[in-house]
């Protein structure tokens, strides 16, 4: 791979610890967490301290010479997905060994003594957690991608002749990374990972602003902006990205198809498809649904697992219909658009918003 993608580009680090933080939250698997999670955590942690460095004067922790998911800036300071997605693994590195430390003391100690791990690690973890550069303004609620992204020049990407696409193939880098255009979602994407943790005012607003500043030329980037199109009402705009993501080679979109296909964005369609119409959101300690249906859809429907519990939702134009395949008795507690909802064996049926038949 190329060395900026190589150096630069800590999100496989921080994805692991997402991964970790993610599949917890589905599994409630304390076993994992503790005999493996919390070791690779560490180590995790370890290299973003090192790598990471504290501004000249000491006010405020970052990453510097970086490259962030976007992959059209390199070399940039306090990439802002870089920060946030590093605090986020400080903090739950801290949180999953003080669990440990009380639930499973001898595990704990073990796991201490085979790292090395110290108390004044783990105090200058929490204090680079508490003191992460994130560059968001109160006033707009745009998080800026990166230290002096908003004074880039800026490029009309609907200008930019089809002739031209792929870009790798016909610009230098230096005329591709020299403007505000953007390869993929970087301050959409941990909005995206951390849902619960942001308005749909600060959702809207970073949106409308990054998206028409973005090429698209990952094959995992339409699928993330139809989630976000779909969760602010923008279901036209969502529909016309899951076909993106889904037609990719089928339509070769960016004209690449014939180097390979694009796998991956499949995968990201069926994300596209549960967390996007689906309107699942499971990044929080409770399962959020908000399903909507494409007004070209008679219906569609999809099985998830979530602690131990197999649950199917079938949407078509008029009802949602959720119901358990299998799992514990005691009914499962979540969140049907924005209410507290208990489903049991005589499942749950209920009307599809008029809003929200898109």
């Amino acid at each position: 791979d190329l060395w900026q993608h190589a150096s630069l580009q800590f999100q496989p680090s921080t994805g692991v610890a997402y991964g970790i933080y993610h599949y917890h939250l589905l599994s409630n698997d304390d076993e994992f967490l503790f005999n493996y999670g919390a070791e690779l955590l560490v180590e995790i942690s370890r290299f973003l301290l090192s790598r990471g460095a504290w501004n000249a004067d000491r006010s405020g922790f970052g990453f510097y010479a970086v490259m962030g998911p976007d992959e059209f800036h390199m070399m940039v300071n306090h990439n802002t997905y870089t920060n946030y997605m590093a605090k986020k693994t400080f903090e739950y590195t801290c949180s999953t060994l003080e669990r440990m430390q009380k639930m499973v003391p001898e595990a704990y100690s073990r796991l201490v003594i085979k790292l090395g791990i110290t108390d004044n690690e783990l105090n200058v973890m929490k204090e680079c957690a508490e003191k992460m550069i994130l560059l968001y303004d109160n006033k707009t609620k745009l998080f800026e991608q990166h230290e002096g992204y908003f004074n880039l020049p800026h490029i009309n990407i609907d200008d930019i002749p089809v002739t031209d696409f792929p870009l790798y193939h016909h610009w230098s880098y230096d005329r591709i990374y020299r403007t505000d255009m953007i390869k993929q979602p970087d301050v959409l994407m941990f909005i995206f990972l951390y849902n619960n943790e942001f308005s749909l005012d600060i959702k809207k607003v970073n949106y409308e602003f990054y998206e028409p500043r973005t090429i698209h030329e990952s094959s995992l980037s339409p699928s993330v902006h139809s989630i976000l199109a779909a969760e602010i009402g923008k279901y036209e705009e969502a529909y016309s990205f899951f076909n993106f993501a889904t037609r990719m080679d089928l339509d070769n979109y960016n004209r690449n198809s014939g180097e390979g296909l694009h796998t991956t964005s499949i995968a990201a369609a069926w994300m596209n498809i549960v967390y996007g119409f689906g309107g699942l959101r499971s990044d929080g300690p409770i399962l959020k649904l908000s399903p909507s249906i494409p007004r070209y859809w008679h219906s569609y429907s999809f099985n998830i697992t979530y602690r131990k519990y197999l649950i199917r939702i079938h949407v078509d134009t008029s009802m949602v219909h959720i119901v358990k395949l299998e799992g514990p008795k005691e009914p499962l507690l979540f969140e049907l658009y924005g209410n507290r909802v208990a489903l049991d064996s005589s499942g749950l049926h209920v009307k599809l918003p008029e809003m929200i038949r898109s």
